[in-house]
């Protein structure tokens, strides 16, 4: 569908907010969109990018652009990245609205598209879970199966079964209760997993080591997912997917450490669930031209990405898959916004990174 220019003040801007229009330039970054839809990016993040709760951003809505991103989503596909359920009434609402809204899709689907080169239906979405934490099967599961919603979940293999946190939760505590670490003796906290995920991947787990043994107190222990929590999972409609060994940052990682990571949890997951998975998701959401290689050589069907942007109902690059960011917290009145794409493209003009 072709953009048509907008009125010089189609949307007053926010107090704060520029008083160029937002609606204007958000509608010209959605044009790039189209243009751009494999392109690559992400995160990781327990809160998703542009998901908090307080409010921010949700005069969106309101926008008189709304309803045309929302035509021109009906078009695209729609790939929702969540981080388990926090919130499982809201969780629920927001399904409640993909119900109304959208064509809830599910991993096979998308898989069968690609192969018969047929665009999925108007308005699919699929669900996905990164990292899939044990509310993923308490939360989650019962409410896509009392909707009829399939989704995927994409899991770290050293993990399951075991009481490990997530490394990223892990640090953060460490740094909290006095651990230190040589290249990490200064900045505040909570600028610690910028700095761990922009080290090569070495030293990233050496530090992680050396925060172990410095601090005072042990972090608390979380309970994972099992090999039969995932076959439950997959049984109630949730597909299963790889998400490596130890959700490294892939771009630091050296050529073994990347196809180790892959392999390794391919080999588990083809284990506990009797078939090989056929679905990845990069940790940390960025594309590695190294991964994609691999995924081919293990005969992998879709690669997902986290770069928040909607994506072809025929994706171009079943590898290179575009998800939007979004939390169970979000509010409906912007999870609207992040589907239409909106949001999204908004995020872009004003510069706020998903990266």
């Amino acid at each position: 569908m072709r953009v048509r220019p907008l009125p010089r003040a189609a949307v007053q801007p926010v107090s704060g907010a520029s008083t160029r229009s937002p609606a204007r330039s958000a509608t010209g970054a959605a044009a790039r969109e189209q243009r751009g839809a494999g392109a690559r990016g992400g995160r990781h993040a327990a809160q998703s990018a542009g998901c908090h709760s307080d409010g921010r951003g949700e005069w969106l809505r309101f926008a008189p652009v709304q309803p045309l991103f929302r035509a021109r989503a009906a078009q695209r596909l729609a790939v929702l990245a969540y981080h388990g359920v926090t919130d499982p009434r809201s969780f629920g609402a927001q399904l409640d609205r993909l119900r109304r809204l959208a064509t809830p899709v599910s991993l096979d689907a998308v898989r069968q598209a690609v192969a018969d080169r047929r665009p999925l239906p108007a308005r699919s979405v699929l669900v996905t879970f990164d990292d899939a934490d044990r509310s993923v099967l308490t939360h989650a599961l019962p409410a896509l199966n009392d909707r009829g919603i399939p989704a995927a979940a994409f899991v770290i293999s050293e993990l399951i079964g075991t009481e490990r946190p997530f490394w990223w939760h892990e640090a953060d505590f460490l740094a909290r209760h006095g651990g230190r670490a040589r290249s990490l003796d200064c900045g505040h906290p909570s600028q610690l997993l910028r700095r761990l995920k922009a080290m090569p991947d070495p030293d990233r787990r050496r530090s992680l080591q050396e925060l172990r043994v410095s601090a005072d107190r042990r972090p608390p222990r979380q309970d994972q997912l099992t090999p039969t929590d995932l076959l439950a999972l997959r049984e109630g409609g949730v597909a299963i997917g790889n998400h490596t060994q130890g959700h490294p940052c892939l771009g630091r990682c050296d050529d073994a450490t990347v196809r180790t990571e892959i392999t390794g949890a391919h080999e588990a997951l083809t284990r506990w669930l009797g078939e090989p998975p056929i679905a990845f998701a990069y940790p940390d959401g960025g594309h590695d031209p190294r991964a994609e290689t691999v995924l081919q050589e293990l005969g992998y069907h879709l690669g997902f990405l986290s770069d928040h942007r909607l994506g072809p109902r025929l994706p171009d690059h079943p590898l290179q898959i575009s998800r939007l960011q979004v939390d169970s917290t979000t509010s409906t009145r912007r999870f609207d916004t992040i589907l239409s794409g909106l949001e999204p493209a908004y995020r872009r003009w004003r510069g706020q990174a998903v990266a």
